[in-house]
């Protein structure tokens, strides 16, 4: 497979498609850790929205990572989505397709937010992570993040938060 990836600002023609992306790593992520009801009743188009507003709000980014044009991972930064704390930034989402994996583009993404967020005047950021994603989790520790907080338990188990404390 011949790779040549880059990395750019998302827009809003491209929300559909990250929209879709989200929904093929959630299958293959968080089966057997979302219900199966969870994972079918993915919305695409509700999903469209939520990056639209992203990609239009002025106080976050949205950035894609593609293959020959086709958009194979995403990370979004900055004014927290759901707020924790104090933290004012924070890395919101991060999602690669499973066969881009491992090839250093999460790392770049990481890098590219964590940037922008210093640009933005900021040293201080938060990640949170589904606590039964053991592979994300392991990432995010790599990258240089701190646990500092853990959520109980719940049915539901998209709750099971962790947070992560960076400093930039």
């Amino acid at each position: 497979m011949m790779i040549n990836i880059s990395y750019r600002l998302a827009t809003m023609g491209d929300c559909y498609e990250i929209a879709k992306l989200k929904g093929e790593v959630w299958h293959t992520t968080y089966r057997g850790i979302y219900s199966h009801d969870t994972l079918a009743n993915y919305d695409v188009e509700r999903n469209e929205r939520t990056f639209a507003g992203i990609v239009n709000n002025s106080k976050m980014s949205l950035n894609v990572a593609t293959d020959a044009g086709k958009i194979i991972g995403f990370i979004s930064c900055g004014e927290p989505y759901r707020p924790y704390l104090h933290y004012e930034q924070d890395i919101g989402l991060l999602y690669i397709l499973q066969e881009y994996q491992g090839l250093g583009v999460g790392k770049t993404l990481f890098s590219i937010a964590k940037n922008q967020i210093i640009t933005n005047g900021y040293n201080e950021f938060f990640v949170s992570v589904n606590k039964y994603n053991q592979k994300a989790i392991d990432f995010y520790i790599s990258m240089g993040g701190v646990v500092i907080h853990v959520d109980e338990d719940m049915e539901d188990k998209r709750a099971a938060q962790m947070k992560l404390f960076y400093r930039a």
